[in-house]
């Protein structure tokens, strides 16, 4: 994984900007998913009726389960000639990709319980932040001085979004008071960890992987680990038939569910493991900054919160961050 890291890798001209294009709309389609995912959630809760904590992550990993396994069965129908001889790299590249990506979406939709899709958003983004963080800490090798600047600026962001701000709550507002103060951001900062990993693993298996095998092995590893996760904490009774029937006639669950398999899952993680690779991680870091933009203006949208000074500030501050990581000196030798 050597080369993981290297924000300066030298990418031909001539991939970037269908790459580049590629990525920034898989961040419409993420920003999308997070007031969808609190609707759905709440849908889904007024089915499972979770009565504590481990109820409501058994209702997240069902939620988590189903649309992934749908994703998985559509993706592997959509692309059926390309598996056929899967490698080493497609599996193991797809087992760690999902792995990851299936413990940061359970963090994260729970969090999303407590917590503004805005902040939810822009905490994900952090994932850029601690790429170096990781590499400093667990690579044990060094990052310079703007890294560190930058982890101080996202501080400061995390700071304002954690401030009181009963402004931003709106008519149509889902997120609720946490059991614990800011536990919903703590949940969302930790998802947003594990995400650098899954980050990564895309960067470092992507290179040799075949996406589509990758991709479908990523859903099924996904699909499993969040319905294992909801049957062992519910003991098997959120897969009882009349719940499941009960959802299948769920109006709301039918839309949101939809377009949560449709386009934030399978287009956009296509996109995201066929054309991350063929942009260094720095710029794929960039054009990951536009996803909390476009989930704040989606949740704007749907009257899920109000557009409030200490929003604009703590993304203002998580955005900087970000950028003062992905947009540091590289090498100048390299092409730009």
């Amino acid at each position: 994984m050597s080369n993981t890291l290297d924000y300066a890798t030298p990418i031909p001209k001539s991939r970037a900007p269908l790459a580049v294009a590629m990525l920034i709309l898989c961040c419409l389609l993420w920003g999308w998913s997070f007031p969808t995912m609190q609707i759905v959630s709440r849908a889904f809760d007024s089915h499972t009726h979770p009565r504590n904590p481990l109820d409501l992550l058994a209702s997240r990993a069902l939620f988590n389960g189903l649309r992934f396994g749908l994703a998985g069965l559509l993706y592997f129908l959509l692309t059926l000639r390309h598996h056929h001889s899967f490698s080493r790299a497609d599996i193991l590249g797809g087992g760690a990709v999902g792995a990851t990506f299936g413990v940061a979406m359970l963090l994260q939709i729970l969090g999303l319980t407590w917590a503004l899709p805005s902040v939810s958003g822009f905490l994900t983004a952090l994932a850029v932040v601690f790429a170096p963080l990781a590499q400093a800490l667990v690579l044990r090798r060094a990052v310079g001085p703007a890294v560190w600047l930058a982890v101080g600026v996202a501080f400061l962001g995390m700071v304002l979004f954690s401030w009181p701000n009963p402004a931003a709550n709106a008519a149509h507002t889902l997120a609720t008071t946490p059991p614990l103060p800011l536990f919903g951001e703590f949940l969302t900062v930790l998802a947003s960890m594990i995400f650098t990993a899954q980050i990564l693993s895309v960067d470092h298996f992507g290179q040799a992987a075949h996406p589509v095998r990758l991709t479908s092995v990523m859903f099924l590893t996904t699909s499993l680990i969040s319905l294992l996760v909801a049957g062992v904490l519910s003991r098997g009774t959120m897969f009882r038939p009349a719940l499941l029937v009960g959802l299948a006639g769920d109006h709301t669950v039918w839309w949101t569910l939809g377009t949560l398999v449709l386009f934030s899952s399978v287009a956009a993680m296509h996109l995201m493991n066929t054309f991350q690779p063929r942009v260094s991680p720095a710029i794929a870091s960039v054009v990951y900054c536009c996803e909390p933009l476009f989930a704040t203006l989606f949740s704007l949208a749907f009257g899920a919160e109000n557009l409030t000074v200490l929003t604009i500030l703590g993304g203002a501050a998580v955005l900087a961050a970000v950028l003062i990581v992905a947009i540091k000196p590289a090498n100048p030798t390299a092409p730009r």
